[in-house]
């Protein structure tokens, strides 16, 4: 069996990557709640959890 060739350059630039969109998704959706009512964003998050 062949372990396969990992490009460790790549896979780091993924991981900026995958970071740089987690953050803004977290910067867009703490700006979400900003705008939401208290009523509105909570019922949103309640579903998500459970």
């Amino acid at each position: 069996m062949k372990i396969p060739r990992i490009d460790l350059k790549e896979l780091e630039k993924i991981k900026e990557e995958n970071l740089k969109e987690r953050l803004k998704f977290i910067d867009l959706y703490t700006k979400w709640i900003k705008k939401m009512e208290n009523k509105k964003w909570s019922s949103k998050q309640k579903k998500i959890i459970g």
